[in-house]
């Protein structure tokens, strides 16, 4: 198979599986469950979230920046490895202080990398 074939057929794939999000209606949910966390519904709409909306739009420039220096292979892995690390923080995680920094980590950011390819 030729590279750029199983390149694009790579990058496909990720794209599809990236873009697959089942949970994603039910996240505020299971954030504001007292069952799983303690963790009240004004404070992930007041802190939680505003966090994550300032961090994204400060991960972009550095992303983009990362990007021109490092090409987009190495980025697209160690934003996937990040994305299994922040789903990972976000079932075990019990306190506001952990909210908060799966907020700020960097998943929602490969999808930059992956789109500008």
């Amino acid at each position: 198979m030729q590279e750029w074939l199983k390149l694009s057929l790579l990058l496909s794939i990720f794209g599809f599986l990236k873009e697959i999000r089942p949970s994603e209606p039910f996240i505020y949910e299971f954030l504001i469950n007292n069952r799983w966390r303690n963790v009240t519904d004004d404070e992930v709409t007041q802190i939680v979230y505003p966090v994550g909306t300032y961090s994204y739009l400060v991960q972009l420039v550095v992303v983009f920046l990362i990007t021109d220096l490092c090409r987009y292979k190495p980025l697209i892995i160690i934003l996937g490895v990040s994305g299994c690390i922040v789903w990972s923080l976000l079932l075990w995680t019990k306190s506001l202080a952990g909210l908060i920094i799966v907020e700020l980590c960097t998943y929602c950011m490969r999808s930059e990398a992956y789109y500008f390819l």
